[in-house]
C-alpha cells in the first residue's frame, strides 16, 4: 500500500552535511568559466534546495549572503523541524523552510512560492520513484527563472552498474528483517562482505563491487542506509536525465565538480579524439563518462542556453576573486581525476601561494603572473579550476566579505557548536569571506565556537568539549578506540585543540570564521 513515503526512507534522518558545490557562489563561478551567464550575485537572489534534508547547507548559504532569500523544501518533517531550529537559534531571517512534496511545490498556487536564480537538488534523482523524479522537473520548470541555474547530482550508472545486483540483494535481504532502516542496512552489508569473502563468483567477477562494500564500513551509518535502501535506487545515464529535464526548458552547461570540464585532465588522450567525432551533444557527454568511468555526476543546467560574447566572458573571468582556503607554505596539492593525479608545475604553485598571502587575487592576478603572462588564455582557466578543485583556494564574492555576512555567521557558527554540544553531528562552519562555508568535525566546532566567545585557553577548550561529549553519552576516540580514562581523553582533546589553533586558526581567520586579531 502507498505510503507518505513513496519507498523513501524516512525512519531516520538523513545525515547533517555540508556541499560546497551547491553555494550560488560556486555555481555562479562555474558558469562563468564555461562561457554563460550566471544571475547577478551583487544584488537580491533567490536559491532553493529541492530535497533539503536537515537544511545544514541552506543555512549556512543564508548566513554568509544575508541579502539573499534562501528556501528549503522537504516532504519529511522531521528535517524541516531541524532546518528551522538551527535558523531559529542563529537568528536567520533570510532562511525559510516548507514541507512539501515535489508534486506539491509544482501544483502551488500561483504567489505561494516565488521564482528562484538557483536551484540545487542534491542526491534526489536516483533514489526516488520516476513519478517523483517527474514532479521535481515540474517543480524546476515552473519555479526557475529565465537565466537561472539548476544544480542536479546523481549517480551514474557508468560507475555503478557492478552495484545494481548487490543493492538489490541487501534490499532483499533486508525485507526479511526487522528493525530500523540503519541495522537493516548494517546487517545487509554485513552478509554481502561475508558473501564476497565466502569466494562467490559475482565479486570475482566484478571487484569494484567487493572494494565498495569494504569502504562503506568506513563511511557513516546515515549515509549507508539512505544510499542503498530506498525502494527505488535506480543510477542514470547522461542523455536520460537531459532528456527527461527537456520539459523544463533547460540546457546542460557543465559539471560543478570543475576538473571534469577539461578534457585534457579528465580523459584519456585516445579517447578524446573518438569523443570530438560524436556530434551528437548527449551522447557525446554519455561517451565522457565511458572514458572517466564517472560514478557520479553533478550537472549544472541553465534555463536559456545562450553564450556570452566573448569580450564579456573576459570581462567576467577577470573579474573573478579567489582567496587562500589552505595554510601558507602549503606544500602542492594533487587532483585526483579519472586518468590519475594532476597539479600545478611547482613555481607557478609557489607564485600563486605567493600572491594569495597578500589576500584575495582576481582572475586578472592569475594571468599576469610570470608563469602565466605569455600563456594561453586556456593555460590560467585551468590553473584556476586546479585551484578550486584541489581546495588551494575558493571563489570570493567580494575583496573584503559583507559585514552583515560576518556577523550572521559567526551567529551560525555558535548555534552549529552549541547544537553538537548536546550530541548533534553538524560537520560544518559558515565562512562570510566566501559567502559559503567549510567542513569542520566537532572539535573544530566547539573551538571556533571558544574563540568567539573570547576562549583563548586550549585547556579549557579541551575541557568543555570533554563535558559536553560525556553529556552526549558519548567519548574521545583515538586510533578507533575510545578513550576511558578522563584525564587521558582531557589530554588528547587537548592536544587536538592546540593541533587546530596552530594548523586551522589561520583560515578561520581568512575565512572570517573568527576575527583576525
Amino acid at each position: 500500500m502507498p505510503t507518505w513515503t513513496d519507498g523513501y526512507v524516512a525512519d531516520i534522518a538523513y545525515t547533517s552535511e555540508f556541499y560546497s558545490e551547491i553555494s550560488p557562489g560556486w555555481l555562479a563561478t562555474a558558469a562563468t568559466l564555461l562561457g554563460h551567464r550566471a544571475p547577478d550575485l551583487a544584488g537580491p537572489f533567490r536559491w532553493a534546495e529541492l530535497g533539503c534534508g536537515q537544511g545544514v547547507s541552506a543555512n549556512v548559504f543564508a548566513a554568509t549572503n544575508p541579502r539573499a532569500e534562501f528556501h528549503g523544501f522537504d516532504f519529511n518533517p522531521a528535517h524541516i523541524e531541524s532546518a528551522r531550529r538551527l535558523a531559529t537559534s542563529a537568528g536567520l531571517r533570510n532562511a525559510h523552510f516548507h514541507e512539501m512534496s515535489f508534486g506539491e511545490i509544482a501544483a502551488a498556487p500561483d504567489g505561494r512560492i516565488p521564482q528562484f536564480d538557483f536551484i540545487v537538488a542534491h542526491g534526489i534523482w536516483s533514489w526516488v520513484s520516476p513519478a517523483v523524479r517527474d514532479q521535481l522537473v515540474a517543480a524546476v520548470g515552473r519555479h526557475l527563472a529565465p537565466g537561472g541555474l539548476l544544480y542536479v547530482s546523481y549517480n551514474n550508472l557508468v560507475g555503478w552498474n557492478a552495484m545494481l545486483p548487490v543493492q538489490r540483494l541487501i534490499r532483499e535481504w533486508a525485507r526479511t528483517r526487522p528493525g530500523t532502516s540503519l541495522e537493516k542496512a548494517r546487517d545487509g552489508f554485513a552478509f554481502a562482505r561475508g558473501l564476497a569473502k565466502s569466494g562467490a563468483a559475482f565479486f570475482a567477477a566484478n571487484p569494484t563491487a567487493a572494494t565498495r562494500l569494504e569502504n562503506a564500513q568506513t563511511a557513516a551509518p546515515r549515509y549507508i542506509a539512505h544510499e542503498y535502501m530506498h525502494d527505488n535506487w535506480e543510477p542514470s545515464l547522461f542523455h536520460e536525465v537531459a532528456e527527461a529535464l527537456d520539459s523544463a526548458k533547460l540546457s546542460f552547461i557543465g559539471s560543478a565538480t570543475l576538473v571534469e570540464n577539461v578534457d585534457a585532465i579528465s580523459l584519456p588522450a585516445d579517447t578524446i579524439k573518438m569523443i570530438a567525432e560524436v556530434a551528437d551533444p548527449r551522447l557525446r557527454e554519455t561517451v565522457r563518462d565511458f572514458a572517466s568511468n564517472r560514478a557520479f555526476r553533478r550537472d549544472i543546467y541553465r534555463r536559456g542556453s545562450e553564450r556570452m560574447p566573448t569580450g564579456e566572458h573576459r570581462e567576467r573571468l577577470d573579474a573573478m576573486l579567489l582567496v587562500a582556503a589552505t595554510r601558507a607554505g602549503e606544500k602542492e596539492i594533487k587532483i585526483a581525476t579519472g586518468i590519475g593525479n594532476f597539479g600545478l608545475r611547482g613555481e607557478l604553485h609557489g607564485q600563486i601561494r605567493d600572491r594569495l598571502a597578500q589576500g584575495p587575487m582576481s582572475f586578472r592576478d592569475l594571468t599576469l603572473l610570470p608563469g602565466l603572462a605569455r600563456q594561453p588564455l586556456a593555460e590560467a582557466l585551468q590553473a584556476f579550476i586546479f585551484l578550486v578543485a584541489g581546495g588551494v583556494a575558493h571563489p570570493a564574492p567580494a575583496p573584503a566579505p559583507d559585514p552583515a555576512a560576518v556577523a550572521a555567521a559567526r551567529a551560525l557558527n555558535a548555534a552549529i557548536a552549541r547544537h553538537n554540544a548536546m550530541g548533534g553531528e553538524i560537520s560544518a562552519l559558515a565562512a562570510p569571506a566566501i559567502a559559503s562555508g567549510f567542513r569542520a568535525d566537532m572539535p573544530e566546532t566547539a573551538t571556533v565556537a571558544a574563540l568567539l566567545e573570547g576562549v583563548a585557553s586550549a585547556d579549557a577548550i579541551a575541557g568543555s568539549i570533554v563535558a559536553h561529549l560525556e553529556r552526549a553519552g558519548r567519548q574521545v576516540v583515538k586510533d578507533g578506540k575510545a578513550i576511558q580514562d578522563r584525564a587521558a581523553a582531557v589530554a588528547e582533546m587537548t592536544a587536538t585543540v592546540n593541533r587546530l589553533l596552530a594548523e586551522r586558526a589561520p583560515l578561520w581567520k581568512r575565512l572570517g570564521a573568527v576575527p583576525a586579531g
